[in-house]
């Protein structure tokens, strides 16, 4: 049986506001709510019988017996200490095996040959979690050598960094699902209008509209810290993101070494 909360959840957009204000109360009191009839809790809310049998209906209950059980479980869970299963650590070990399997899978050598080719590389993101990760690949890049600049996220912004590139330059989007209209419109204008950058697409999304427009597409998952049966809370973290930029600094690094003894190798010759 699906648990209440998550069926109220579910329901949410369904719900009227009388709807809303008796399902709050019966969440808020269950243990009081369980034991009254429908007649008695319809007088007791001031609504008529047939609000609280359309109500349970719009839930996906089959009546109010239905809803006073749950009633009771909700109050008996209620009393009970909550434990929310964590496997964090298990899931984020599984992503990230599954992040160097993508890695290894992937042919970046036309990406490292544009980083290097690069007189400064831009960074846009479109969010503070995306900006987090921009102000990190700025950092391991500056590490090894490379101008980094992160933009803030406004389209002002990206269209002065446009006008100020160099040709050959390297402009880094990271945006969580690549669907974002705004963006991929401003970018196919730059791409009309100036030929200087080359363009890297960072994405959460394997199929996304940033990643069909530009050079060199690369994607990250995302990981929820916890496993939340009531709510979809929305807390995930990016680990896996600030993994993959270590594993393509560091071969990117690889990547220059072995340029450096090839050219040793043309000119032994």
């Amino acid at each position: 049986m699906a648990n209440l909360r998550s069926m109220v959840y579910d329901s949410n957009t369904k719900l009227n506001d009388s709807e809303k204000q008796i399902i709050q109360y019966v969440l808020n009191n269950p243990n009081d709510c369980s034991k009254l009839s429908l007649a008695k809790l319809a007088k007791k809310l001031y609504v008529s019988e047939s609000a609280i049998f359309r109500l349970c209906k719009k839930l996906g209950l089959s009546g109010y017996s239905e809803l006073k059980f749950d009633l009771v479980e909700l109050a008996e869970s209620n009393q009970k200490p909550v434990k929310i299963e964590n496997n964090f650590a298990k899931e984020l070990s599984k992503v990230n095996v599954d992040v160097l399997k993508y890695f290894k899978q992937r042919d970046f050598n036309s990406l490292y040959r544009d980083l290097d080719n690069a007189s400064t590389i831009y960074i846009y993101s479109t969010g503070w979690q995306q900006e987090l990760i921009a102000q990190y690949l700025a950092h391991e890049l500056f590490v090894v050598g490379k101008n980094a600049t992160v933009l803030p996220s406004a389209l002002d912004e990206l269209k002065a960094a446009s006008r100020f590139a160099k040709k050959g330059d390297v402009l880094f989007i990271i945006s969580f699902t690549g669907d974002n209209n705004t963006i991929n419109e401003e970018i196919m204008k730059l791409e009309l209008i100036n030929d200087k950058f080359k363009y890297v697409s960072f994405t959460n999304m394997m199929q996304n509209k940033l990643a069909s427009l530009v050079q060199h597409n690369i994607y990250f998952p995302t990981i929820a810290f916890t496993d939340d049966a009531d709510f979809k809370s929305g807390k995930v973290a990016f680990t896996p993101a600030y993994y993959l930029i270590d594993l393509l600094i560091s071969e990117y690094v690889a990547w220059q070494q072995n340029q450096g003894e090839d050219v040793e190798i043309n000119v032994g010759n």
